[in-house]
């Protein structure tokens, strides 16, 4: 008898073009918020030297500007999963059929040109995607899909086109039963904040400053766009800085998504960082939308790639300064806390 199962999965905002990243996070949402932990070092940048541009060959991967991966996302969650790498289709059909009918997403690797919610590839241009199959129906003979590619929501595929598309990569997800392999206490924000402001600053594991790196990227802003032109032997706003720059924003968005969602309701501190990640946010967004203007007919480049590289470098003073006011509130809290256990009574120490 035809059967069909749908889980409502739906695709997580803030992730452009971060499919592997972005469609793991949307499939641990489902069963638990405290995937947004896996976030908690997203705050950071690519190292960029005065000496060279060691980020340029790691420029545009998302798991380097996220600073996480996807099984750092399903671990946080306590998810068991499984990868499974060179399936035939018909053996990945039968398994999707299983996971499903448990109520469990699977995570597979396709080819846009074989996904119809891609309108401008479908049909037209192949691209390796993950995405994630949520549902089926054996009457229409379709599967279903989530991605946060054009926030797609129970998009049909059908079974011929997921056949001929499919890469043999596919992620089985489920929820773990074993108590006791669940993830440990979860981090308190403070601390969150505290290690990456000192991080970012260059005064921890890391050796350098991001918000050097900022502006050393706004230094040798023209020649990396130069760089990235020759590459694709044509101006184009499809190339690897301009993925850099969407991964930096949205990094950024789901860091603050994080503090948003697990601050305390009334920690005015906490909301004063709140508001200069979302000041933050912004500036990235602009620097964006002036890079892509850029190769917009008549646009004067060079002057507008000079007023970037400006922007670069407010935001990287920004950034710093939000950084050392948290490690000055920091500072201040133990101080207030000292004096508190200093001030209360011998007995109720």
């Amino acid at each position: 008898m035809p059967q069909s199962h749908r889980i409502p999965l739906k695709p997580l905002q803030g992730f452009d073009w971060s499919s592997l990243t972005g469609n793991a996070a949307s499939a641990a949402a489902y069963f638990s918020s405290d995937y947004m932990y896996a976030f908690a070092d997203a705050w950071t940048f690519s190292c960029f030297t005065e000496y060279g541009n060691k980020a340029v060959p790691s420029l545009g991967q998302e798991s380097v500007l996220y600073n996480t991966s996807y099984d750092q996302i399903l671990k946080c969650t306590g998810l068991d999963y499984r990868m499974e790498r060179h399936l035939p289709a018909e053996e990945a059909l039968t398994m999707i059929r299983i996971e499903l009918a448990q109520g469990h997403p699977v995570l597979v690797k396709g080819d846009t040109y074989y996904c119809p919610w891609f309108p401008a590839d479908y049909g037209r241009l192949h691209r390796s995607h993950f995405y994630l199959i949520t549902g089926y129906d054996d009457l229409t003979n379709h599967l279903f899909c989530t991605d946060v590619a054009y926030m797609t929501y129970h998009q049909a595929q059908s079974v011929s086109d997921f056949s001929l598309g499919f890469a043999g990569d596919l992620l089985t997800i489920q929820q773990n039963q074993d108590q006791y392999s669940l993830p440990s206490q979860l981090p308190d924000l403070y601390e969150v904040l505290t290690r990456r402001a000192t991080n970012n600053l260059g005064l921890g594991d890391e050796a350098h400053s991001v918000f050097d790196s900022m502006r050393h990227m706004a230094d040798s802003f023209i020649e990396l766009d130069r760089l990235y032109i020759e590459q694709q032997h044509h101006a184009s706003d499809m190339n690897l800085l301009n993925l850099e720059l969407l991964y930096i924003i949205q990094a950024r968005i789901q860091f603050l998504h994080l503090l948003e969602q697990k601050r305390a309701s009334k920690d005015s501190f906490m909301e004063q960082i709140v508001n200069a990640f979302h000041e933050t946010v912004r500036s990235w967004t602009l620097v964006r939308t002036a890079y892509l203007r850029s190769f917009e007919p008549r646009v004067p480049r060079e002057p507008l790639l000079n007023s970037i590289a400006e922007h670069i470098r407010a935001i990287a003073a920004l950034e710093q300064s939000t950084a050392e006011s948290i490690l000055h509130g920091n500072r201040l809290r133990d101080i207030m806390h000292g004096y508190e256990q200093q001030s209360r009574p011998a007995a109720e120490r």
